[in-house]
């Protein structure tokens, strides 16, 4: 059985490695109506250039603002992004262990509103600890910084466990 350091990973580079899975599948559909339009613009009528440049500076954003609201404001999302210690029996289970942040979490005061330093942190609620079988991962994938377990669900959910977090050998 192998056990992490305690981690966090950041929104970022769940986001990040969120657009490596999700661009090689979906990439193509984005892509296509913005090359299309680009070279009829280029052969036939100028006025496509302009359509593509809407759908590159308009219709992209808000698909990445979909993506943001579908990935990353669920639950799971935030299963990735809490500390936490991960306890892996290779072929067998993946356990993670939730943990409450190093430092204490605090309220940020709004402008010009006096707060009393004794209410200002904030209590943080700990997820319980989590077992995840092996028959419901479906890929392991390694990244430059992270190994990734993709899970085998409906929404695209992966564990990222960074590379610093494993025990030395």
């Amino acid at each position: 059985m192998i056990k992490t350091s305690p981690f966090t990973t950041s929104s970022g580079d769940y986001l990040a490695i969120l657009m490596g899975l999700w661009l090689p599948r979906y990439g193509w559909v984005v892509a296509l109506p913005l090359v299309v339009c680009a070279v009829i613009g280029a052969t036939l009528d100028v006025r496509f250039l302009f359509i593509a440049l809407m759908l590159l500076f308009i219709v992209v954003p808000m698909l990445m603002s979909f993506l943001y609201t579908y990935y990353m404001l669920t639950p799971e999302a935030r299963r990735a992004v809490t500390r936490k210690v991960v306890e892996i029996d290779d072929g067998k289970t993946l356990r993670l262990v939730y943990l409450p942040p190093e430092k204490p979490v605090m309220k940020t005061p709004l402008l010009g509103v006096d707060c009393d330093s004794m209410e200002s942190e904030v209590d943080i609620v700990v997820p319980a600890s989590e077992v995840i079988k092996w028959e419901t991962i479906k890929k392991v994938k390694y990244s430059s910084k992270f190994i990734i377990y993709i899970l085998d669900t409906p929404r695209l959910q992966f564990i990222l466990v960074p590379y610093e977090a494993m025990p030395r050998k």
